[in-house]
Formats: structure tokens, C-alpha cells, sequence
């Protein structure tokens, strides 16, 4: 078996990939990359056009800071590639690493080369933890990781909603007495910024598993910015949210994301609940409320889909109770970069 992998790697090449500058072959083949991983790894989830994700590999999210791009190369076609993201504010002890290798070209040490090409720039820059994000649970990528001597310190489900197979009287969920409903795309008006972002902070409570992941502390400022990466990106961002009448607070936030190229998909993002607002239905309403807004006002719509933590079970039963389906389980590894230096050292 190691000679199968020696022999494989002797004509692999590995090296930096920028987007904005490859050519029209380049990003083709790095879409079959990535169009083959999520055929295997993820069935049923819809892929992004071919324009839609070099615009999102091109300008990718901000929030996890920057990002750079690494491929396999063999006979000078892309066979496999890296990302790596470094962030800036609370997780500045974190490199954040998503490998990608085709079904047919795993077990052969394409991986574990691309982990240890961009593993030096990131302890250099003083990162002492690695996560893998994008981890189907229990799968090939999972057990790679094990061996190398990452575990699981946290797993999401995916859970899908098919509108047509869903009655929507079950999104006719009124707000509790004392809270108003209000919504908006784009940018939340300057009247709720800061309860808005108060708001959003309430997730730094939510169950996270033992993930060395720190939550974004929200302030008005990282909303402004938030939004502008959506509007950078093409990505229409829906809010709703619920209103403490007497205290004029926003008690709960759900949000949305979608994409032009994409009209038959909505992606559903964050929702919180502030902590001493909890128990009385808000979740409910809110993401009823947006499935009202969406079907009436985008009929197109056929799915929405999201990720949740596994262990924040009255989120997962809220979705359930709208319609959502789980129809499988993400992980999050994690190793610490000293630990995994000695791992690849040794392989």
C-alpha cells in the first residue's frame, strides 16, 4: 500500500491556487473537484452552477478571515485541493483547513501531501490548533483524519425542507403576546442595529460540543460588515426577527441567504434566541415567518436547507416541527499543530 501511495505521489504535484488569476481550464477542473467530493460525500445536495462558484471562490467569506488556496496537480490538471483560513479576531489560536480529494483518488497520500503543504504558514503565523470543517461523519475523510490524529469535537446535521412536501399550516406559528415581528432584506435599520447585534451575540451560548471554536462577538460595526459581504458577494440576505414590545429589544433573529443562480434554494443561517427570552415559542415563530415571506414572495423556491449542531436538540426538534428532514451528519475535527507536525513527520 505505501508503495501504491509513492508511486501516485511521484507525479503530483502541489502548489498555491489563486482564483483570480486561473484560467478558464483551472477553474473547470477545480469545479469537478469540488462537483465530485459533494456527488460521493453529500447526495442530494444541489450543486452551484460553474459561474456561481468561481464568483464565490473569488471572493469568498470574510468572516473565517483569509482564506488561501492550495491543488494537486498531476500531468498539470487540478486532482485534488486545499483551503486554508486564518482568522483575525477570536480565533486567532486556529488554522481552519478543508481538504478536498475525489472518491477515486483517495488512499493514495494526495491529502495528507496538500495537509502538509500548507501546515508551515500557519504555525509560523503562531496557530496552535487545526480544524477540519466540511467532514461527512463516519466517512473516508473522517477516518483519514483520525489517523492523523484529529477527533471530533463537534458534528452538525443537515437537514432538508421540500416545500412541496410540507403542509404550510405548519409555519402558521403567531409570536407570543408582547413581541412584534418585523423584517427586512439587506441591512438591518439603524433603530435595531445595535439590539440587532446584541442580539446575534446570544449565539456565543449555543451548544458547541468541545470545539476550540470561539463564537463572533457581534457589535454594530461587524453587522455593517456582514452586510456588505453579502451585497459584495450577490447574496441577498433576509432577516426576521422578534421585538420585545416594552423593552424594544430584539428577543430573536433567523436569517436567510440567496442566491440568484440558484432560484430554487434558500439557505438558512443563524437563528438565536436570547437566553431570558427562551421557552416561549420565538424560534418558532420567527422561522415560520420566513418560510411564509419566502413561498409567497419566491415561489421558485422548491428547498431550504441548514446546518445544526447536533447536541442543540430544541433547535433540531423546531426544524422538524416546520417540515425540515435530517438527512445527514458533518464533524469537526480537530488536532493540535504541534501533534499533527509529528503525525505527517512520521508518515
Amino acid at each position: 500500500m505505501r508503495g501504491d501511495k509513492s508511486s501516485a505521489l511521484m507525479s503530483v504535484e502541489i502548489g498555491p491556487f489563486d482564483p483570480s488569476s486561473a484560467t478558464d481550464i483551472e477553474l473547470a477542473e477545480s469545479y469537478a473537484v469540488m462537483s465530485a467530493v459533494m456527488t460521493e460525500d453529500h447526495p442530494g445536495q444541489a450543486l452551484p452552477p460553474l459561474e456561481e462558484y468561481v464568483a464565490l471562490i473569488r471572493r469568498p467569506r470574510t468572516a473565517l478571515g483569509p482564506m488561501s488556496r492550495w491543488v494537486a496537480r498531476e500531468a498539470g490538471h487540478i486532482v485534488a485541493a486545499a483551503s486554508v483560513s486564518l482568522p483575525e479576531n477570536e480565533n486567532r489560536h486556529l488554522t481552519i483547513v478543508r481538504v478536498i480529494v475525489p472518491p477515486e483518488r483517495r488512499r493514495q497520500g494526495i491529502g495528507t501531501a496538500l495537509l502538509r503543504a500548507v501546515l508551515p504558514a500557519a504555525v509560523a503565523d503562531g496557530r496552535t490548533v487545526v480544524v477540519g470543517t466540511g467532514v461527512k461523519a463516519e466517512a473516508s475523510g473522517e477516518l483519514w483524519a483520525r489517523e492523523l490524529g484529529f477527533v471530533r469535537t463537534e458534528a452538525y446535521v443537515r437537514q432538508f425542507l421540500t416545500i412541496a412536501d410540507v403542509d404550510p399550516a405548519l409555519w402558521e406559528r403567531p409570536v407570543a403576546e408582547g413581541f412584534r415581528l418585523e423584517r427586512w432584506t439587506g441591512a438591518v435599520s439603524e433603530a435595531l442595529l445595535e439590539e440587532y447585534a446584541r442580539a446575534r451575540t446570544a449565539m456565543l451560548d449555543a451548544p458547541h460540543g468541545e470545539s476550540a471554536v470561539e463564537f463572533e462577538d457581534w457589535t454594530p460595526e461587524r453587522v455593517r460588515e456582514h452586510e456588505a459581504d453579502h451585497r459584495a458577494r450577490g447574496i441577498e440576505n433576509r432577516v426576521v426577527v422578534a421585538v420585545h414590545e416594552d423593552s424594544g429589544r430584539v428577543a430573536a433573529m433567523t436569517e436567510v441567504e440567496l442566491w440568484a443562480s440558484q432560484p430554487g434554494e434558500a439557505a438558512q443561517q443563524d437563528t438565536v434566541v436570547a437566553a431570558d427570552f427562551r421557552g416561549r415559542g420565538l424560534g418558532l415563530a420567527i422561522k415560520g415567518a420566513m418560510l411564509r415571506w419566502l413561498t409567497a414572495d419566491r415561489p421558485a423556491i422548491g428547498q431550504v436547507w441548514t446546518h445544526t449542531v447536533h447536541d442543540n436538540t430544541h433547535m433540531i426538534r423546531i426544524n422538524h416541527a416546520l417540515g425540515y428532514v435530517t438527512t445527514a451528519a458533518l464533524a469537526y475535527v480537530e488536532v493540535g499543530a504541534d501533534e499533527l507536525v509529528k503525525r505527517l513527520e512520521a508518515r
